[in-house]
């Protein structure tokens, strides 16, 4: 029996002019071996979705995390920049399903489509890690994952 060694898989959104609608986004992943070499990249351009005219930063981070997701074997390792992606993953899914998808405040979640998506990806997917890393800090796989996104919603 041989076994799998995990890979880690980093992702990146971009929305250029997120604060004014931004129409066009987009997501970038890079997939590593153990030893660091580069297996797999990906990115994709983002339009907005479900009646949306603009989308935002957050959905295109979001976004890339469930393309990670899908890409992702047992045991593989997410980073993704988004400490609220890494805590809404880790931390809050499970509370907010006990309350109806809704938060502290008893007000449905921002991005709950894609919060669904993300959850129904763990609970298939349950040995994958999702981790935090601090973005543009020189980490190769995060600036290429940056540098992908970007390229996407160029």
């Amino acid at each position: 029996m041989t076994t799998q060694l995990s890979r880690v898989i980093y992702t990146d959104g971009s929305a250029p002019n997120n604060q004014n609608g931004c129409t066009i986004g987009g997501i970038g992943v890079a997939v590593f071996n153990q030893e660091g070499e580069l297996l797999d990249s990906f990115n994709s351009r983002i339009e907005p979705s479900d009646g949306m005219t603009t989308t935002t930063n957050v959905r295109c981070e979001m976004l890339a995390v469930i393309k990670a997701l899908e890409l992702a074997k047992s045991s593989d390792i997410i980073h993704t920049d988004n400490q609220m992606i890494v805590k809404g993953y880790n931390e809050w899914l499970e509370g907010w399903k006990l309350k109806g998808w809704k938060n502290a405040n008893k007000k449905p979640i921002a991005n709950q489509d894609l919060w669904q998506h993300i959850d129904k990806l763990k609970q298939e997917k349950s040995q994958v890690t999702v981790k935090w890393v601090r973005g543009h800090s020189g980490i190769y796989g995060n600036e290429l994952a940056d540098s992908l996104a970007t390229e996407a919603a160029a």
